[in-house]
C-alpha cells in the first residue's frame, strides 16, 4: 500500500512538473522582408540561428573595423533574430544581435546595441514579434 502510494505521488509530481514547464510561451524574435526587393543584412555578433535559411552563404566582412556578417534576405523571408522563452513580453537582452544594419537599394538602416534593434520590433499577434522591413511609398 506504501509502494502504491509513493508510486502515485512520483507520477502526480512529474506531471505537474510536466504542465509548468510546457506551458512556458517561448517564440522567437524575427526580422521579415517585406519588400518586392532582397535586402543585404550585416549583423554582430554571429549566432547560429541566423543559419536556418537553406543553401544560405554567410560572409565574414569588416565594418568599421568591427568583424561583422553578412547575408543576403530575399523578398519574404525572415531570419531569427532573438528568442524570448517564458515570458510573454520581450525584452532587449532577448535580441541576440549587438549591431544590425540592413542595406536596400536606396536606403540603409543601422541599429547599434540591443536596445536600438528591439525599438524596432513590433507584435504582429500573439506571440509573434518581428523587424518588418517594408517599402511603403507610391
Amino acid at each position: 500500500m506504501r509502494h502504491n502510494k509513493l508510486i502515485a505521488f512520483t507520477l502526480w509530481g512529474f506531471i505537474t512538473l510536466l504542465l509548468l514547464t510546457g506551458c512556458d510561451p517561448s517564440h522567437d524574435l524575427r526580422l521579415e522582408n517585406r519588400t518586392n526587393e532582397q535586402i543585404e543584412v550585416i549583423y554582430a555578433p554571429h549566432t547560429n540561428d541566423i543559419e536556418e535559411l537553406p543553401n544560405r552563404k554567410i560572409s565574414r566582412i569588416n565594418v568599421n573595423g568591427r568583424a561583422t556578417y553578412r547575408l543576403v534576405l530575399k523578398s519574404s523571408e525572415m531570419i531569427k533574430i532573438g528568442f524570448v522563452s517564458a515570458r510573454y513580453i520581450p525584452k532587449p537582452s532577448d535580441v541576440h544581435l549587438d549591431y544590425l544594419e540592413l542595406r536596400l537599394t536606396n536606403d540603409t538602416l543601422m541599429f547599434s546595441g540591443k536596445n536600438a534593434i528591439f525599438s524596432a520590433i513590433q507584435e504582429v499577434e500573439n506571440l509573434d514579434w518581428r523587424l518588418i522591413i517594408r517599402k511603403e511609398f507610391p
